[in-house]
């Protein structure tokens, strides 16, 4: 989000009720997972001088995120998104629903973000922007990226990434940033989730769990 705050030079940025991207102040904004709130900071010590910049449309809605784009012409940065939001319990998008939102942000001159922590190599080896055939501007990963250790990644367009510190004025480090033993634990992890035949083991357990929880659920009447 700081990235594409610096390389569109707006500060508002949008999300979706009860989506869930984190507990950095600007995103405990209605935001879901354990922070489920009605608008307001989702935590003691979030400045509501914070909530302000942080738009909330509702997922699946592309009039709610029109209508927030035509109130706030040209100060909204970026749109963020799960694309399937997990945090409402695995939502899927309606038809058109990431399309539309690219179209959007391709008229306002905002960037496309999906979160794909919980999406990233599940959904398909290319995330859901795969399996949607959608190319947002910025993607950010992690936990299954680790392999079970402590790793975040991010990356986007050339042309966004290069406002990155060093060579670019937008900063991002971190104390344990590359860590060698997170960073060998997932590339240990990417190369044997690209190993032959383990996307299609992992959608065909996928489907039969899915499968028998709606048998459950349609012979119980839930």
């Amino acid at each position: 989000i700081r990235l594409a705050r610096g390389f569109t030079v707006r500060d508002k940025i949008m999300n979706f009720e009860a989506c869930y991207h984190g507990h950095a102040d600007s995103l405990l904004v209605k935001a879901g997972s354990g922070a489920l709130t009605l608008g307001q900071p989702s935590s003691p010590g979030v400045p509501a001088d914070f909530a302000k910049h942080t738009l909330t449309a509702t997922f699946n809605d592309l009039d709610s995120v029109r209508e927030l784009f035509a109130a706030n012409k040209g100060e909204i940065a970026c749109i963020i998104v799960e694309p399937v939001a997990g945090n409402m319990n695995c939502i899927p998008p309606v038809e058109g629903f990431h399309e539309g939102l690219r179209e959007i942000c391709d008229q306002e001159g905002a960037l496309l973000i999906f979160d794909e922590v919980m999406t990233g190599f599940r959904v398909a080896l290319g995330g859901a922007q795969a399996h949607y055939n959608i190319k947002p501007d910025l993607t950010t990963l992690g936990k299954v990226i680790g392999g079970g250790m402590p790793v975040g990644a991010f990356g986007g367009r050339k042309e966004v990434m290069q406002y990155v510190a060093p060579t670019g004025p937008v900063y991002q480090a971190g104390t344990l940033s590359g860590n060698p033993v997170a960073m060998a634990a997932g590339f240990a992890c990417l190369n044997l989730l690209k190993e032959e035949g383990n996307e299609k083991r992992l959608a065909s357990k996928t489907k039969q769990l899915a499968d028998g929880f709606k048998s459950l659920a349609e012979k119980h009447g839930i």
